[in-house]
């Protein structure tokens, strides 16, 4: 059995879905996302989104960290969607964006930068929404806000 889940770990480094989450299915502990930066905004039974915000030039921008099961690799960029009782969409400002795999959470992290104004800050820190949803190709991953 040990061989197998050695092989099901090898098979989803290399991007195999299926394979990681037979191999992944392990939760995350609190000491490992003390190690994230910025603050976690979603979670998920296989992960999360952390955020911090930065501000270039007059222009504010929040950078997240996904960290999930799910290997993501794209050149038509993503989009996050808030929902709640209002929504609040936001694109992805690269349009390149590429998983890497993690062996300390033993999951995929994908780094992605939106641009947001202070009107779509004020709605994400009141905490104006219920879930995250974040879709890439064909792919929609969906968070819980972190309560």
């Amino acid at each position: 059995m040990k061989l197998m889940k050695s092989v099901d770990k090898v098979l989803a480094q290399m991007g195999s879905s299926k394979a990681t989450k037979r191999a992944y299915t392990e939760p995350l502990t609190a000491e490992q996302t003390k190690q994230i930066p910025g603050e976690q905004i979603a979670i998920s039974e296989t992960g999360g989104i952390w955020a911090g915000i930065q501000e270039l030039n007059g222009y504010m921008f929040m950078e997240l960290i996904v960290l999930d099961t799910t290997k993501i690799k794209t050149f038509k960029g993503a989009t996050l969607k808030f929902l709640g009782e209002n929504e609040l969409t936001l694109t992805s400002d690269s349009k390149e964006l590429k998983s890497d795999f993690s062996d300390l959470f033993n999951r995929w992290l994908t780094q992605i930068s939106v641009e947001v104004s202070k009107k779509d800050l004020n709605f994400i820190k009141k905490k104006k929404y219920t879930q995250v949803e974040l879709n890439v190709k064909k792919k929609s991953l969906l968070f819980d806000v972190k309560k």
